[in-house]
């Protein structure tokens, strides 16, 4: 058996869990053998969670109910003791399907391995088996997935990054407050997240992530703050409703985002907190100076409301554009062009040319002209509709800048074709870009200027 076989990385996402916890085990009581860290383990799982584990092990001898606790543990230590030794029956010569390694392979199934088919879903697998056929070394690393797991509202929360190191650094994190729990008597199972969403809870795990990296991972700036992506498999081997789902935080929004909170925290913060929605707290508001949501009855700090439905959130998981929030919220609150910009550019794919272009443009409109003539301009620009109606401002607006004889061309035929409105492009993103410039080039000269747009126009530009 090689030294590193029960925690070396496979990528399997399941698997590697259970190794890295079996290394932070390790770290933590450098005396057990693999043996002894599973006696641990299984006193953990049935003394102190009740042997509730029938997320994880369907019909497992830890989740049998027909077992007292003392039954529990033995039939759980025969097995794997069995397996360990190499005296368990039931298996077969061959290579392992996740560790590659030539070895006697025993059958993986819904009671010993989470996700997998068995049972009459043997047409699941190839050659009609009757489930994966894994090492030892791969079955007893997931038997160790629960203590390096948390759940986010009822379903399990399995992360994992394309860095190692990152992917250790937030399970060693599960496996030091599940450990904490057991100690504190407080443990009844695997921990809970306070997200309850999924969206908020990867949020929180990349703010983590942020805040330690640097000096978790070596003070390695490379690895602390950019490539990094995150993998949330939300699952349940649960019964006859057996589910799971993949959620990627991906390296671009992660460089973003730790851009954000790294330069822009108060700005990006305010902006953030002022998005959060919760249906039954009625007729809220938002304290900017004090980050807090209130009512006629009470105020809500970021420790209650950050559990709430946050649509930029949402957005910015599914790769959605925030431009029209952001446009939304451009028109009273200062918001650095720069955090716009780099969304733009990174998140959007944006040529850097297109921004500069909405710049200049933004400078054009603003040059010499009064309060009156801005806001009549941004009301116009609100109500846009249609594409033809966008083109034909941006017609306007060649036209002005001829008649004042300005020798350089405000739009080429090429800025046009291929940075303002390349083909495949959404024109509402290019009007917004440009209101965004535009107030917050005036918010730079103190300026706030209403338009005239109704509520519902905003609205649908936002959506």
């Amino acid at each position: 058996m090689e030294e590193n076989s029960f925690t070396k990385p496979t990528g399997d996402p399941f698997i590697d869990v259970g190794g890295y916890v079996i290394q932070s085990l390790s770290e933590k009581f450098p005396q057990k053998t693999i043996y002894e860290l599973i006696e641990y383990a299984t006193t953990v799982y049935v003394k102190q969670w009740g042997g509730k584990l029938h997320t994880y092990f369907l019909n497992s001898s830890i989740t049998q109910p027909a077992f007292n606790a003392e039954k529990k543990v033995s039939e759980t230590l025969k097995y794997y003791k069995g397996l360990l030794e190499e005296t368990n029956q039931d298996f077969k010569d061959g290579f392992c399907r996740i560790l590659g390694n030539e070895t006697k392979l025993y059958i993986a199934g819904r009671s010993n391995h989470m996700m997998s088919a068995s049972g009459a879903f043997i047409n699941f697998h190839s050659a009609y088996e009757g489930g994966l056929y894994l090492s030892k070394e791969a079955l007893i690393r997931i038997f160790f997935v629960p203590l390096g797991v948390c759940f986010v509202g009822d379903k399990v929360a399995l992360l994992q990054s394309n860095y190692p190191q990152v992917s250790y650094f937030l399970v060693k994190k599960n496996v030091e407050e599940n450990m904490r729990n057991v100690a504190s008597g407080f443990g009844e199972g695997t921990l809970k997240s306070e997200f309850g969403i999924v969206a908020n809870a990867l949020f929180s795990f990349a703010d983590f992530c942020i805040g330690n990296l640097k000096v978790a991972v070596e003070n390695d700036d490379e690895i602390a703050l950019k490539n990094v992506e995150l993998n949330l498999f939300h699952f349940t081997n649960f019964g006859a409703s057996p589910d799971i789902a993949l959620y990627t935080f991906s390296n671009r929004l992660f460089a973003f985002y730790a851009h954000c909170k790294t330069h822009y925290s108060k700005e990006w913060n305010l902006f953030i907190n002022q998005h959060f929605k919760y249906s039954k707290f009625k007729d809220a508001h938002f304290d900017t100076t004090k980050q807090e949501w209130f009512n006629s009855k009470e105020r809500l700090s970021f420790d209650s409301y950050k559990i709430w439905n946050n649509p930029i959130l949402n957005k910015l998981l599914k790769n959605e554009s925030i431009i029209g929030q952001l446009c939304r919220w451009s028109r009273k609150n200062h918001f650095s062009f720069n955090i716009v910009e780099i969304y733009c550019i990174n998140i959007l794919k944006m040529d850097k040319y297109t921004i500069q272009k909405i710049k200049e443009l933004a400078d054009f409109i603003l040059n010499d002209k009064s309060d009156d003539q801005i806001k009549s301009i941004i009301t116009k620009l609100s109500v846009l509709k249609g594409q033809n109606n966008f083109r034909e401002y941006l017609v306007k607006l060649i036209r002005d800048n001829y008649n004042a004889k300005n020798p350089d061309p405000l739009i080429t035929l090429e800025d046009y074709v291929f940075y303002i409105l390349p083909e495949g492009s959404n024109w509402t993103e290019m009007r917004d870009l440009l209101l965004i410039a535009i107030y917050q080039k005036l918010h730079l000269m103190n300026k706030i200027i209403e338009d005239l747009a109704k509520e519902e126009d905003l609205e649908e530009t936002e959506n």
